[in-house]
């Protein structure tokens, strides 16, 4: 092999190579932006400039050892800056076991607000009106982030431009490594489709080998440069429920449905049986005693018939509650509240009003 110190730089010779009009147009195009960003980059004064910058290195990193695979891997370094300020650095076991119990919560704009705007002004700037060669590009930079993380395995867009003044379709397909981790992903790609403008039409999911498939239709939204956040949020919304909806849901564990029912004050815990109620009361009652304080004890305990949705508490403090109307009604379960609090204090009554003394 000739090494290239003993080869001159002089530009004389001319290469003559064959290529598609499209890549022919998309590196004239290529060349011209940059020049307008970076003017005195003598990359891209030309195009005869930018072939032999590539040329050259490309040829270096091959004889290296590289290969393009590599070079797919390798993560864009704007991708990088954009995300490391909203990442850091976890163990995967534990925040795996962490994120469970979120599985069907929904996207939180307020809480992601900063993060999803900075998204889409970031797509703002990689993606010119209407082009969807641009958006593939945009997609290639994210994917490189992707594809040098533990969390995934592989991710691939397809993009079918429409005809006629019909909207674009595209298909997302995402592989995952961690069963939690990979369905917040499935939730956060959605999320961020609706931000960008792109409505999610269908949703395939494997549970066993971490896979999904997001169906995609442009929007009017997609290459509109106006924030229009009621819109957006509104497609945020309808996009995520495509993950988390109940036909989803109540082919899951329990615990899913339970915790979307506890959040409703309309509903409440009925026990089958006494000894049931027994059960519960008493596992509760060893670990207040076991890690809380006696004086906190009928406190703790209101707030365990409040979160079951059998009282109302007026002033914890006071240790005053009013009981829920059904319970009032409900005679057997009332007597298990009333017994069970006698036990450990006197119990007043002024109207609707109880007091523990």
């Amino acid at each position: 092999m000739t090494s290239k110190k003993y080869l001159s730089n002089k530009r004389t010779a001319q290469q003559t190579i064959s290529t598609s009009p499209a890549i022919k147009d998309w590196v004239k195009r290529y060349v011209h932006v940059n020049h307008k960003k970076k003017p005195n980059d003598e990359r891209y004064r030309s195009i005869s400039n930018f072939y032999n910058y590539v040329m050259e290195n490309m040829l270096q990193l091959f004889e290296e050892g590289k290969t393009i695979d590599d070079l797919k891997r390798l993560e864009n370094r704007k991708v990088k800056e954009f995300f490391e300020r909203f990442t850091f650095k976890a163990t995967i076991p534990l925040y795996e076991m962490a994120i469970e119990p979120n599985k069907y919560t929904r996207f939180s704009f307020e809480f992601n607000t900063r993060f999803l705007l900075m998204y889409l002004e970031f797509f703002w700037n990689e993606v010119r009106s209407h082009n969807f060669k641009d958006i593939e590009l945009f997609f290639e930079k994210i994917r490189s982030r992707y594809a040098t993380s533990n969390v995934s395995k592989d991710m691939r867009l397809e993009i079918f431009p429409g005809k006629d003044k019909q909207p674009g379709k595209g298909s997302l397909e995402f592989i995952g490594k961690f069963k939690n981790l990979h369905f917040e992903n499935c939730k956060f790609f959605a999320a961020v489709f609706g931000i960008l403008g792109v409505k999610v039409t269908d949703f395939i999911y494997s549970r066993e080998d971490y896979y999904c498939r997001l169906e995609l239709l442009e929007t009017e939204l997609l290459f509109k440069k106006e924030l229009a956040k009621k819109e957006r949020l509104k497609l945020l919304k309808e996009n995520v429920n495509f993950i988390i909806n109940f036909n989803r849901l109540l082919d899951d564990k329990d615990k899913y449905l339970w915790m979307k029912l506890a959040e409703d004050n309309e509903l409440y815990i009925s026990f089958k049986s006494k000894n049931a109620f027994n059960k519960w009361i008493k596992t509760i009652e060893e670990d207040l005693r076991k890690f809380g304080t006696q004086e906190d004890f009928l406190n703790k305990i209101l707030q365990f018939f409040n979160k079951i949705h059998w009282i109302r508490i007026d002033n914890l403090k006071e240790l005053s509650f009013r009981i829920e109307q059904v319970i009032e009604k409900n005679t057997e379960q009332k007597q298990l509240l009333i017994d069970y609090l006698s036990q450990y204090t006197e119990i007043n009554q002024k109207d609707t009003l109880y007091y523990l003394n």
